[in-house]
């Protein structure tokens, strides 16, 4: 009997739909993996509400998991079927412009050969990512644990951009908010987080982090007191949202740094104060993906432990359940749902 597998297909916003289909054996240097666990993050969660310009609907998503080898490819000598693994889902090519430039993220390629479809019974982990961006999973490190592997990674490399630091602002509360500040602090950098969900802010803080309820008063003042009223030397923007753009700035000391992590729909226009950034040299910066290198840090910093990644995830289901986990987090409860087919 030709084996099936179960995949949850993204038809229309707001419309998963679970679909039947052949289960291939993997292509030369690819291997096929059994996620045991695959993540929820904001792209997946903008592009169920209102689609993306990669992800054309009908489309297959996900692309935060880890799991067990099921079969390996011809080539393919680093993994062997029951090996437990993890990756990312995209690998540059090597060869491009900008790849050859050392600025592997901008791959020319990476947009287009990223792998999606993370949940699902199995997936084919492309020939590109088993070389260069998969690992294997240490018994130490839990499956969901291991999923963290690509959100982790883009905010390793989003850190690696802001260059030396001491002190950093991290706008939003999200997951992608908590995972830089956490990132920040095993730096030793003092980090202040601003957020408006009382549910994540209360996460944050059981981190032993230290959040600003932008709800309270006026956060920017709250900031220039923590400061001596010098402003931050690092503002990271991770909320996605253009007003959090157009205001980040203002958080910023002179000579410091803004960094735009959330990204915003194509043909959004933002304002600054020229002026501002001009005569205080403020610093702009919108760090994209990740590199090799990174992927590799994150790596190390999951298996050595020096982060707790766990807590971010607040609800578990099982792939049935997916259309209700994305309702879920649609209403605004929850940081990451997990999906365990």
């Amino acid at each position: 009997m030709t084996p099936r597998r179960r995949v949850a297909v993204l038809v229309e916003p707001r419309r998963i739909e679970l679909r039947d289909e052949e289960e291939r054996a993997p292509s030369a240097g690819a291997i096929l993996v059994r996620v045991r666990a695959a993540l929820t993050d904001g792209t997946d969660l903008k592009t169920y509400r209102r689609g993306h310009p990669h992800m054309p609907m009908p489309t297959r998503f996900g692309h935060e998991y880890c799991g067990d080898v099921v079969a390996v490819g011809a080539g393919v000598t680093r993994f062997s079927a029951g090996d437990a693994m993890m990756c990312v889902h995209t690998a540059p090519c090597m060869r491009c412009f900008w790849c050859r430039h050392g600025e592997e993220e901008l791959c020319e390629r990476i947009m287009e050969t990223m792998l999606l479809g993370a949940y699902a019974d199995t997936i084919e982990v492309p020939a590109a990512v088993v070389a260069m961006n998969a690992f294997p999973k240490p018994a130490t490190l839990s499956y969901v644990e291991g999923a963290f592997l690509e959100p982790l990674a883009c905010v390793v490399h989003s850190v690696e951009r802001l260059g030396p630091v001491t002190e950093a602002v991290i706008v939003g509360d999200g997951a992608f908010g908590v995972l830089h500040a956490l990132v920040l602090r095993n730096r030793g950098v003092g980090v202040t987080l601003i957020g408006r969900r009382d549910q994540r802010l209360t996460l944050a803080r059981a981190y032993g982090l230290t959040a600003i309820d932008a709800r309270d008063g006026d956060a920017r003042e709250a900031v220039l007191e923590r400061t001596a009223g010098r402003g931050a030397e690092s503002v990271v923007e991770c909320t996605g949202a253009q007003s959090a753009w157009e205001w980040a700035p203002s958080l910023a000391r002179r000579g410091g740094t803004v960094s735009f992590f959330g990204g915003l729909p194509a043909g959004t226009h933002v304002s600054f104060d020229a002026q501002r950034l001009h005569y205080d040299e403020v610093c702009v910066r919108s760090p994209f993906h990740f590199t090799p290198k990174a992927v590799r840090s994150a790596y190390e910093l999951l298996c050595s432990a020096a982060i707790d990644v766990r807590p971010l995830v607040t609800h578990t289901y099982p792939l049935a359940d997916i259309a209700a986990a994305f309702a879920r987090l649609d209403s605004g409860d929850g940081m990451k749902a997990c999906i365990e087919p």
